[in-house]
């Protein structure tokens, strides 16, 4: 696919989004406190929509910094990497329309590096069903929100492809951005050590050289916040690792996975089947099951780096108790999705159309419920 290519595909699909985000502006009530919308419906909420519960904040912080509002530890679950990247290219003196165009610039260039670096190892044509998988998931208009997951999504699929080119040095500084840019960045460090040990070949001695030293950048963008973070507040440096990791939820300890599943069984059980939050929780634990056994299945199936930055990816926000942040974190696991495409095209076509219209559908909730104010991921 080309680059133009690309931006056919993404034009296509962000229509969908605003038509179909468009009806419930009239439909649907909207919860006023979580979003960037006027009380009346209006023009600009086909802009302001996309910028609902965390897209204020970032916008806020890319305007006003950190603590602006008097809220300095709870703006440390946001990292620095997206409001600052809006700060800084703000030449059309709006933050809103500037961090909508990074969002969307962003995914064109980590679909087409994407397509590049799966090309590396299976075909096009598989290569293309990736993109596709990836765009209909049901929250995949995060990547066109004013959210951090479009730009981290390219930090990451940009890293792996100049590993794979053997420009640790690019890769390395690309991951650091990667880590400034959310707790996933922090993911590819490991992978880089596998993929420089694999470049040169698994022999030690050909891996103590001077370009290793480029191995020790990738971390940088996370240590500068959290020092920034000690140095602004009282948190320790655990605490503040919890807090930015998690979103922002209060974690005391560590929670198992499994202990996490027996907590969803319940909820399933106990929430009102009729609240939009059910829908919420179905989504969570459709997402965490289903990059489980992806996890499982593809073990050997797919290239080790990649398997253990999804593995690393989704164990992390598990160990708050809460599988929240799984289907907004999945964006960034963009190995799932290749395992994916490489296992439907086995399989029946019925089957693959079952799946593309149970994405198609939670898609649709998913945009309708988030543009009015309603949790999703």
């Amino acid at each position: 696919m080309s680059l133009k290519d690309i931006l056919k595909l993404v034009f296509g699909w962000r229509l969908m989004t605003v038509l179909i985000a468009l009806p419930a502006l009239f439909l649907l009530a909207p919860r006023n406190r979580f979003t960037n919308l006027t009380p009346t419906p209006s023009f600009s909420n086909v802009f302001t929509m996309w910028s609902n519960f965390d897209g204020v904040r970032y916008l806020n912080l890319a305007e006003s910094g950190y603590g602006s509002t008097h809220r300095l530890e709870a703006d440390f679950a946001f990292f620095p990497g997206y409001p600052l990247a809006i700060r800084s290219l703000n030449f059309v003196r709006n933050y809103l329309t500037t961090g909508l165009l990074i969002s969307h610039l962003a995914l064109i260039f980590g679909l087409y590096f994407l397509f590049k670096l799966i090309s590396l190892d299976f075909t096009a044509r598989q290569a293309r069903s990736v993109t596709y998988l990836l765009l209909i998931f049901p929250t995949a208009f995060f990547y066109g929100s004013v959210y951090p997951d479009s730009l981290l999504f390219f930090f990451a699929v940009l890293s792996f492809y100049f590993a794979r080119r053997k420009s640790f040095l690019l890769a390395s500084l690309v991951a650091a951005l990667a880590s400034a840019t959310g707790i996933a960045g922090l993911f590819l460090w490991p992978c880089l050590l596998y993929e420089y040990w694999l470049a040169q070949k698994g022999n030690l001695k050909n891996c103590l050289r001077p370009s290793l030293i480029w191995l020790t950048l990738p971390p940088l963008g996370l240590l500068f916040f959290l020092r920034f973070q000690i140095i602004k507040s009282t948190t320790s440096f655990f605490p503040a690792l919890l807090n930015s990791a998690f979103n922002g939820q209060s974690v005391e300890k560590l929670i198992l996975i499994h202990q996490v599943f027996f907590r969803y069984s319940k909820m399933l059980i106990f929430t009102d089947h009729l609240d939009p939050l059910f829908f919420t929780i179905v989504l969570e634990l459709f997402c965490a099951i289903s990059i489980l056994f992806i996890l499982i299945f593809s073990f050997k199936k797919i290239r080790f780096s990649y398997w253990l930055f999804t593995l690393l990816t989704f164990l992390l926000p598990s160990f708050s108790g809460s599988f929240m942040g799984v289907p907004r974190f999945a964006l960034s696991m963009f190995p799932i999705f290749i395992f994916l495409a490489i296992w439907l095209e086995k399989q029946h076509p019925y089957f693959r159309f079952l799946y593309y219209s149970l994405c198609l559908v939670g898609s649709i909730y998913s945009i309708v419920l988030f543009t009015r104010g309603y949790f999703i991921g």
